[in-house]
């Protein structure tokens, strides 16, 4: 039996096979007392139609064999696999229902490579998934950063991809083009077209727009106003998000400003920023505004409530 085979077979009926017996079920997710902890209301989902588990206490997830290695924390990988199968087997635990759509989706990433292929582009980073975030590590490393995490999952996704079949998760933020920048502790990159994200935070049209050139400071702009922090940096009015993504992408973003009132300006305070700041002002002369100088001591706003100034980097 594979790794992918015993993955497949169906976390609700292995919880039943070894009765665990679920307390209700919601709009699809099925919830549990904890099957490797003490509780007395249950807070341990699975979601059945992506056999994926969930708990809501600790903040983890994953799949069956994730599962398996929290009830047996002293067992070896080895010694999980192979009690896992045992127990498959002693009772005739099927693969999942959907295994036949496993394959679809394998053709759909064969697919997907060669649409990358086509236009050029790496077709070794195939996505596995994307869901609602949830990784503890990635909840980490958003705070780590001084960003809220509702806002994060507000405007961002959890994905799953493999590159050379190799497996990471990471934080992802789409843009236009359908692509998405790829965010997690330890690399950057981006998954299909490079190009801007734009946000309407309240799904409407606003007069006035905002320049970002990377997500994470749209996330802290929109954190502080959520925290309510008197430092100067937002502004009253209501916008609309544009978010550069790489200031490479100003000439596709630069028709996109045409109907705003004012457009503020909050890049990075250094030489490429205020250079592409300087490219905005020249196009939009009457209605954009260089914003840097309310974090004119940082590099950018995530620098400011990280506390992480220019003189702290030289």
């Amino acid at each position: 039996m594979t790794i992918e085979e015993i993955k497949s077979v169906s976390i609700i009926h292995y919880l039943e096979a070894t009765n665990r017996k679920h307390s209700y079920i919601r709009k699809g997710i099925y919830f549990y007392l904890s099957p490797y902890r003490s509780e007395r209301n249950p807070s341990f989902a699975v979601n059945a139609k992506d056999n994926f588990w969930y708990d809501y206490a600790t903040c983890e997830g994953g799949n069956i064999i994730n599962l398996f290695q929290k009830e047996h924390p002293t067992y070896t990988n080895h010694e999980v696999l192979i009690e896992l199968q045992r127990i498959i087997q002693d009772n005739n635990l099927q693969f999942h229902i959907d295994y036949v759509g496993r394959d679809r989706e394998q053709q759909e990433k064969e697919k997907w490579k060669q649409s990358c292929q086509d236009r050029g582009q790496d077709s070794n980073t195939v996505i596995d998934g994307i869901y609602e975030l949830s990784h503890p590590n990635l909840r980490n490393y958003i705070t780590s950063r001084r960003v809220d995490f509702d806002v994060a999952k507000k405007y961002c996704k959890q994905v799953h991809y493999s590159v050379y079949g190799k497996s990471y998760y990471a934080i992802s933020f789409a843009n236009i083009e359908g692509g998405m920048e790829v965010r997690n502790k330890f690399s950057k990159r981006t998954i299909g077209r490079k190009s801007i994200s734009i946000v309407k935070p309240d799904s409407e049209n606003n007069t006035e727009c905002c320049i970002f050139e990377g997500f994470f400071n749209m996330l802290t702009y929109e954190t502080i106003r959520k925290w309510n922090m008197d430092i100067g940096l937002c502004l009253e009015a209501k916008c609309d998000y544009y978010i550069l993504n790489s200031i490479g992408n100003i000439k596709i973003a630069l028709p996109f400003l045409s109907g705003y009132k004012v457009i503020h300006c909050f890049l990075d305070n250094d030489s490429s920023g205020k250079a592409t700041t300087n490219i905005i002002l020249n196009a939009y002369p009457t209605t954009s505004v260089d914003e840097s100088y309310r974090y004119e001591e940082y590099n950018d706003i995530n620098d400011v409530i990280c506390g992480i100034t220019i003189k702290s980097h030289q």
